[in-house]
């Protein structure tokens, strides 16, 4: 059996100053303390079925929201889907698990896994939703399982807001025209409204001459409008600052949004076994 210690926190009495919490966690990963209590904090953990058979969990600690991952919340009160059409709201899309090996600490500047899985966990699995409501600490929860078809070392994990890695951009790509907030496709495709997704909510990364991508708040039949600060909706993909626009013809490629991620030691899986995963992302009150 696997028998993962995780530490408790420390409470410190300061008398008339109250209380103090410190919570052991990777200082990258980690939850921060504040005085009106923790804002939002996600948790991941992993069961390893060895030929189906329970081996045991692993409590892989928290996760780490991304850059995309936050501007997609704070820019949905936009796009949300109305009653009469498909959900798209960004944790309800956030449902989607896949697995990579590679072993570079998470950032919040991650829009997709370093090395994505070779023998089944590059295809990302549905999660069973759940909504853990307890009135002062409700928690968002999915759970999926990911069947492997070889022997690798898991050591990353994603939750994605799409069934694919990498979206088909279909009869869209190349680029026909870009400007510094929109970019219009070739021939065209699904228009977004407040009851169809169509390209709202994923990433647009060009393929060839720039390092820069974007992050689509809507789009009609052949133009989509990018997030933006008001100047510019290009962002540099290592730093994720104010970039140039990418030429007018460029080819390019989609991605979902890229809400969590995880590295953690390695997993290792052979033909037949199976990790199931559980994410919990808790929601308090008082920050």
């Amino acid at each position: 059996m696997l028998n993962i210690y995780t530490p408790k926190p420390w409470i410190i009495n300061l008398g008339r100053l109250g209380r103090m919490a410190f919570i052991f966690d990777r200082a990258t990963n980690g939850a921060l303390w504040y005085p009106g209590g923790l804002a939002y904090r996600s948790n991941l953990k992993a069961s390893l079925f060895h030929k189906g058979k329970y081996e045991g969990t692993m409590d892989l600690g928290s996760g780490l929201v991304t850059n995309v991952g936050a501007t997609a919340l704070a820019n949905e009160a936009g796009v949300l889907a109305g009653v009469s059409g498909a959900p798209i709201h960004t944790l309800h899309l956030a449902n989607w698990h896949a697995t990579g090996t590679g072993t570079t600490a998470a950032s919040v500047l991650d829009f997709a896994l370093q090395t994505p899985s070779g023998f089944g966990g590059q295809n990302p699995v549905a999660g069973t939703q759940s909504w853990i409501n307890t009135m002062a600490v409700p928690k968002y929860q999915t759970v999926a399982t990911i069947a492997y078809t070889g022997s690798e070392a898991v050591t990353e994990w994603c939750l994605i807001t799409g069934s694919a890695l990498t979206v088909a951009a279909g009869t869209g790509t190349p680029f026909t025209a870009v400007t510094a907030t929109t970019f219009t496709v070739t021939g065209t495709v699904t228009a977004s409204s407040t009851t169809v997704q169509g390209l709202q909510q994923l990433l647009v990364l060009p393929n060839v001459t720039t390092t820069t991508m974007g992050q689509i708040q809507s789009n009609t039949t052949t133009v989509a409008t990018l997030v933006n600060n008001g100047a510019t909706g290009w962002w540099t993909r290592a730093a994720q600052t104010a970039g140039s626009p990418p030429t007018g013809t460029e080819a390019y490629t989609l991605r979902p949004i890229f809400w969590d991620h995880k590295v953690f030691a390695a997993i290792n899986v052979v033909s037949g076994d199976s990790i199931q995963f559980t994410y919990q992302l808790t929601v308090s009150s008082g920050g």
